[in-house]
């Protein structure tokens, strides 16, 4: 392929271009809204990852996107990424099926630049920097709020594209389910799930066990011709119990274990399976008066990786793992209707295993979060100071101002900072780390337009994200024994991000459609290049219909081509998955899914492609 030629002017032309084509788009809807009821209503959705406390969606002053679990469930997802790569805004990497490596950008960050939350507890490694998608089992989830842009203000470190939080499956005392399903590839899934009352609480047990034969991942010469599978369990906990009129007692656990075979790219003889065995739990109190809030959690988070050589013992194994202790003392108070004050601290103490230079480290957080209401208009700032050990002192802030039109619109602006602090891997790696490492820093604007009425929700939104002091190898300028230049991480890299999100669900002709386009330029500003595995253009469409016992659910994925590096380009794709689902009767119900139904060849990472064609049959009880 062709090389790609950068023009500032006219990447500033498109996105003015589509700003008013999305805003003539908005002002059709209105009138479509209008003419199916004249009726406002507002938005109920309630969220808690912009301030750790429920806040309705006109409370709300960042974009939040969330996905509940029947949605979930028509969806019928192998894997987490499959959920989220229906949502305006987010983008992913896959090297292969679901149980393969996956990574995922969230408005064109990179992929450690976005906070992984399970029910409140951060997760992922301290080596990496990085979550495994890949382990988590969409069967165990109730509800994923995704936000995007900055939110160090409120989460720390980590939170520069986004924050995306995962919330466990809770059901009532004496509702419970079960389900199986058989697939392409051999896959097998069993899922169970129960809640229980115990006085003035209740508690939820959910267990998923999955597994899959797989196909050949790799495409590329010399390389394993061997199918690549996974087998994935999981099982969590969750509860709380209400002591008296004001205390409660919170609880939750997780527990995610499996396998993943892959293929050694380099035919070099080195590891091609990995053994996982992570867990996550959290202790929690909580007082609670008409006026304040205030809870305290206790959680430990473990991300353990055993890589090897399926077929030869005699290859070293390689461990990684990484442990996480957090305590989170989190308050809220009303001083008026119109006035909310926010703030705590947080501590966490990080440690690895392995020949590290130092193998853990201490994070001090605590933030303060305003928010005022006059009328039409509303404000928040926030901001918050952290101490990482070793590391310099990180300020990060957010500050927010919407104007109420009406009863349907309404004009956000936010500006805000955050940051990453270095991987203990950039820092300490034997032989390679780089101690003298800072953070990578950020800095972001983003103006949203939102409209909500009884048939419709939809909003455009305009952002910018600078982000400086980005970590990557580079030359030292000495030699090693051999002769060879001597690399190590460095602070050497600079990006800016660009782009236009639009996001609309609305009814129609007794049809519910959703859909999301993404316009995105993000720019390596050393070299003018864009950055590596971003699409410039990535929409998404839903169309949903239920009739008596039936319903169905289409959804198309454009995804443009994206830069390779080095002048390549990999290929547009367009993926389309078809789900239909029967009610038996009041409790059991079959449902019906086809991925890629015209079988797109699909590479999002070089030589890695997805699954062809692949069918699953589910049968589920639900006693509700």
């Amino acid at each position: 392929m062709g090389t790609f030629s950068y023009n500032k002017s006219n990447k500033l032309s498109k996105i003015a271009v589509l700003v008013s084509s999305v805003i003539g788009f908005s002002a059709f809807s209105t009138v479509a809204a209008e003419v199916a009821s004249s009726a406002d209503v507002a938005d109920e959705t309630i969220t808690v990852t912009g301030s750790r406390f429920d806040r309705t969606a006109d409370q709300q002053l960042t974009v939040i996107n969330t996905i509940e679990r029947e949605e979930i469930a028509r969806l019928n997802p192998k894997s987490v990424a499959d959920v989220l790569e229906t949502l305006p805004g987010v983008s992913v990497t896959r090297n292969g099926g679901a149980g393969q490596s996956t990574s995922i950008s969230v408005r064109g960050s990179n992929s450690n630049h976005v906070l992984v939350l399970v029910d409140g507890v951060k997760v992922g490694s301290a080596t990496l920097g990085t979550v495994s998608f890949n382990t988590l089992s969409p069967e165990n989830i109730e509800r994923i709020e995704v936000l995007k842009g900055p939110r160090a203000s409120v989460w720390g470190s980590d939170a520069i594209g986004g924050v995306i939080q995962i919330f466990t499956r809770q059901l009532k005392g004496g509702e419970w389910f079960a389900g199986a399903e058989y697939g392409s590839n051999d896959y097998i899934r069993g899922s169970f799930g129960a809640g229980m009352t115990h006085g003035e609480g209740s508690s939820t047990l959910s267990v998923n066990h999955e597994r899959s034969e797989g196909y050949d991942v790799y495409n590329g010469a010399e390389v394993e011709n061997d199918d690549d599978g996974y087998k994935r369990s999981a099982i969590s906990l969750k509860g709380s119990q209400q002591i008296n009129s004001n205390w409660q007692a919170l609880w939750n656990g997780q527990y995610d274990k499996g396998n993943t075979q892959y293929d050694d790219i380099y035919a070099s003889g080195s590891a091609d399976e990995s053994d996982y065995e992570n867990y996550l739990w959290n202790l929690a109190t909580q007082y609670s008066n008409e006026q304040f809030t205030s809870k305290l959690a206790i959680s430990q988070s473990r991300d353990y990786n055993e890589n090897f050589r399926g077929d030869d013992a005699s290859v070293p194994v390689s461990i990684f793992e990484t442990k996480r202790d957090q305590v989170n003392w989190s308050n809220q108070y009303l001083a008026a209707n119109s006035l909310t004050f926010t703030g705590g601290i947080d501590w966490s103490n990080e440690s690895v295993h392995g020949d590290y230079a130092q193998d853990e480290r201490d994070i001090f957080g605590a933030y303060v979060l305003v928010q005022k209401q006059w009328s039409k208009l509303l404000a928040e700032v926030a901001v918050r100071y952290d101490d990482v050990e070793n590391i310099d002192s990180e300020v990060s802030y957010n500050a927010s101002l919407a104007y109420q039109f009406n009863d349907q619109w309404r004009l956000s602006a936010t500006t805000g900072t955050a940051f990453k602090a270095p991987t203990f891997n950039d820092l300490y790696w034997p032989g390679s780390g780089n101690p003298d490492l800072i953070s990578e820093t950020a800095e972001s604007y983003d103006l949203t337009l939102n409209y909500a009425a009884k048939d419709i929700r939809a909003y455009i939104s305009i952002f910018q994200n600078k982000i400086d002091n980005l970590i990557a190898w580079a030359p030292t300028g000495e030699k090693d024994d051999y002769g060879w230049d001597i690399w190590k991480p460095a602070n050497i890299n600079e990006a800016e991000i660009r782009g236009v999100e639009l996001s609309a669900n609305y009814q129609l002709f007794s049809l519910d459609h959703q859909l999301g386009y993404t316009y995105l330029d993000a720019e390596n500003v050393q070299t003018g290049e864009q950055l590596v595995g971003r699409s410039e253009n990535e929409f998404n469409y839903m169309l949903s219909y239920g009739w008596e016992r039936f319903d169905l659910l289409a959804s198309y994925h454009y995804q443009g081509k994206r830069y390779a590096g080095n002048d390549n380009f990999l290929d547009a794709t367009h993926k389309v998955d078809l789900s239909v689902g029967y009610q038996l009767d009041d409790a059991w119900s079959l449902r019906l899914k086809a991925n890629n139904l015209f079988d797109e060849e699909i590479i999002s990472a070089h030589n890695y492609f997805s699954p062809g064609r692949e069918y699953f049959l589910s049968v589920s009880y639900q006693a509700f």
